[in-house]
């Protein structure tokens, strides 16, 4: 798609070592396929000029790049030490009870994927779960429920916790 590459074109100009703009690129790759498939891999390598296991090796070692479908509604759920003794492990099960499917699924309808990951990097709001890109510190069974009812009406939920950016006029979800 002539406007795809020409935003690759603008995000490789950024960078004196047009390697630098791979993860970028993926990125990008990533937004317009919902994933990064082998093709994408191997079309990229060859933008890039570098080999597709070379390429393979980036998506395979940043988490936020999906090698699979994900849905509209990505959920990771924290599971490293302080998480999981905060209650991570009753929040994704939860979660899984509330959605069913397990993690490492998408939902039939494409609409919810659920993720266990290792560091969210946020232990002081923990238990911690990332929905898409927004973070939400202190998760409570509670706050899950009203989270996901809010994201099946398809409207948008602002984060919670220290990287709070709700955009203007957005409702909030309670701590419950």
């Amino acid at each position: 798609e002539p406007s795809v590459r020409a935003e690759l074109d603008r995000i490789i100009e950024k960078y004196p070592v047009k390697r630098s703009a791979l993860v970028p690129a993926l990125t990008l790759a990533q937004r317009q396929n919902g994933f990064i498939s082998s093709a994408v891999m191997q079309h990229v390598a060859g933008i890039f000029e570098i080999s597709p296991m070379e390429v393979w090796g980036v998506v395979t070692f940043y988490s936020m790049l999906k090698t699979y479908p994900i849905g509209e509604y990505h959920f990771q759920v924290c599971n490293n030490l302080s998480c999981a003794l905060m209650g991570a492990g009753p929040l994704l099960r939860g979660l899984e009870a509330r959605l069913g499917i397990k993690a490492g699924q998408t939902r039939e309808d494409g609409k919810f994927s659920i993720e266990k990951v290792e560091c969210l990097g946020a232990c002081g709001g923990a238990p911690c779960l990332q929905v898409n890109e927004d973070y939400f510190e202190w998760a409570t069974p509670g706050m899950l429920e009203e989270i996901v009812s809010v994201l099946e009406k398809g409207e948008y939920v602002p984060p919670i916790g220290a990287d709070e950016v709700a955009p203007p006029g957005a409702g909030a979800v309670a701590a419950a």
